[in-house]
């Protein structure tokens, strides 16, 4: 049943073809012996789908998804947070879970939004996605946000991180110019897919 859940999620997501570009070029910035934190979404698990086979990697997912397709993984450790689950978002949560993420510490962290505005930050759909996100953010030496380019101008109701805490920005090309060039003012990397 959880196949074709995450199958439906993937596929029902609205800019899915432009989330599968993003995840795939994501991929490309994973090192061999990285140690990551995959945040849930579509995007992300298009990342997860296409971590590299060739190298060892630690993976922590907080999301069925992203853990359904790194524990088919030879060359991957999976650090599952646990908790209660969420099936809208196929989301893990859990105060043990969000203690788990604090103590850790990753070479990277890849993250999804809902929405992104300039003026207004980085923004989720649900309260219990809030807190695990600013964990995962904190705990990153190297923090990636994923997101396609109609998430960009959207403001949804719970804030999680200001947009100059991002060292790249993963997207389509479909981002405006202007807001562009707002990014790299603010010098974050900016990758179009």
């Amino acid at each position: 049943m959880y196949q074709f859940l995450i199958i439906a999620y993937l596929f029902t997501s609205p800019g899915h073809l432009e989330a599968a570009a993003g995840g795939r070029r994501a991929a490309d910035y994973i090192d061999d012996m990285d140690i990551l934190i995959i945040d849930s979404g579509s995007t992300t698990e298009y990342l997860a789908e296409n971590l590299p086979q060739n190298r060892s990697l630690t993976v922590m997912g907080f999301s069925l998804n992203i853990i359904g397709r790194t524990a088919k993984m030879e060359r991957v450790e999976s650090v599952i947070t646990g908790g209660l689950f969420h099936q809208n978002t196929l989301m893990f949560e859990s105060r043990e879970g969000l203690a788990l993420i604090q103590r850790y510490r990753a070479t990277k962290a890849f993250i999804s939004a809902a929405g992104v505005s300039l003026d207004l930050g980085v923004t989720c759909r649900n309260a219990y996605e809030r807190e695990t996100k600013m964990a995962a953010i904190e705990s990153s030496a190297r923090r990636i946000l994923l997101a396609d380019s109609s998430k960009f101008g959207v403001i949804r109701s719970e804030y999680f991180a200001d947009i100059e805490q991002f060292d790249m920005i993963i997207t389509d090309a479909g981002l405006d110019e202007a807001v562009y060039a707002k990014l790299e003012e603010h010098c974050i990397e900016v990758v179009l897919v």
